[in-house]
């Protein structure tokens, strides 16, 4: 640990704040202190929209902070951060292309710095620091503030980490506590998307005859997407090696020749997508499916919850089917006991 990470993890207190916001919020604030600058901010990645929003920000006014979340666009600054470049802008107020240049002239900004905020190999925001006086970064300061990014990169990476496992416990109890399929098949799906923080997710379940798997349940995708057709299991590949047992990762769709609806995918803005197989009594029955908007290498985290969340999609396809069947024998029964226990005509002197 560097002194400016030990800095930084007294300063937030050893990461016992009770939210990840409050301890964010420190972050910030340390990271300005320790480099002497006007302010700071943390701007966390969005899939399902692009876009990069502010979670935490210290010595900036409320108007600024609220001026709206960076969209992500092919070439621009935010895009080549999140690509590991590290971006100082000198002064902000003589940069004509430059997002909220007025803005941040208001604001008295005149140089910033950004760094990838990293969790593992990936990148999911920015960090950036803001001076009130031009100032060119040194490789010193620009290697000190990389070194108290990393704090970030842990705290988001636990807050994820808790959130999983509130969802898989939450999701744990609907399915002892309800029977509605559709129910449980929706909330799998949008907590797949939310948790991951990624931009899309769906549950394909094969239908009778094995040769195709139908939509029953999505969340943000849209109605075109999803109107496009059913899978043909014969026509994608990695729907066959799915259903045989395998996570199937595909870090950018655009390399990836296993697509049945490549086309329709591109459309839809769908860059990265990882698979994992729904197995009842060890045979595959469907697959649930995340989705990135940019390429993306999915980790081995990633790749166990969403196992996990298939795992309770089965259980809960499991649960409805015996349910079916229970209730189909008793209405089968009762028919069958009214056909001769007849109390009004068998009867007449009881």
């Amino acid at each position: 640990m560097t002194e400016y990470q030990s800095d930084i993890y007294d300063m937030c207190g050893g990461f016992k704040a009770k939210d990840v916001t409050d301890t964010l919020n420190v972050l910030v604030r340390s990271i300005a202190e320790i480099m002497g600058v006007k302010g700071c901010s943390v701007r966390l990645l969005d899939e399902r929209t692009s876009s990069l929003h502010v979670a935490a920000a210290y010595g900036l006014s409320k108007s600024y902070v609220d001026k709206g979340p960076l969209m992500l666009s092919e070439g621009s600054i935010e895009k080549q951060i999140l690509g590991g470049k590290i971006v100082s802008t000198p002064d902000v107020t003589r940069e004509a292309g430059a997002v909220f240049r007025e803005e941040a002239e208001r604001e008295g900004i005149k140089s910033i710095l950004n760094v990838p905020l990293m969790s593992g190999e990936h990148a999911i925001g920015i960090v950036r620091i803001y001076t009130a006086e031009v100032h060119a970064f040194s490789a010193e300061e620009t290697e000190r503030l990389r070194a108290l990014s990393s704090f970030g990169g842990v705290i988001v990476d636990r807050a994820r980490l808790s959130d999983q496992m509130r969802v898989l416990v939450c999701i744990a109890r609907s399915i002892s506590s309800t029977l509605s399929l559709d129910e449980v098949l929706q909330m799998i799906t949008e907590n797949a998307a939310s948790a991951l923080g990624m931009r899309a997710s769906s549950i394909r379940l094969m239908d009778p005859d094995g040769r195709t798997l139908e939509v029953k349940a999505a969340s943000g995708l849209s109605q075109a997407y999803l109107a496009k057709g059913p899978v043909e299991i014969g026509k994608s590949p990695i729907d066959r090696e799915c259903l045989a047992g395998k996570c199937i990762s595909i870090p950018d769709i655009s390399t990836d020749t296993r697509l049945q609806y490549p086309e329709e995918i591109t459309m839809e803005g769908i860059r990265g997508m990882l698979s994992v197989p729904l197995r009842v009594k060890g045979k595959a029955i469907g697959v649930l499916r995340v989705y990135t908007s940019t390429p993306y290498e999915f980790s081995n985290a990633e790749i166990e919850f969403l196992t996990a969340l298939a795992s309770f999609g089965a259980i809960a396809i499991e649960n409805a089917r015996l349910f079916e069947h229970v209730k189909t024998e008793y209405e089968e029964l009762t028919k069958d006991v009214w056909k001769w226990y007849d109390w009004g005509s068998r009867f007449p002197n009881i």
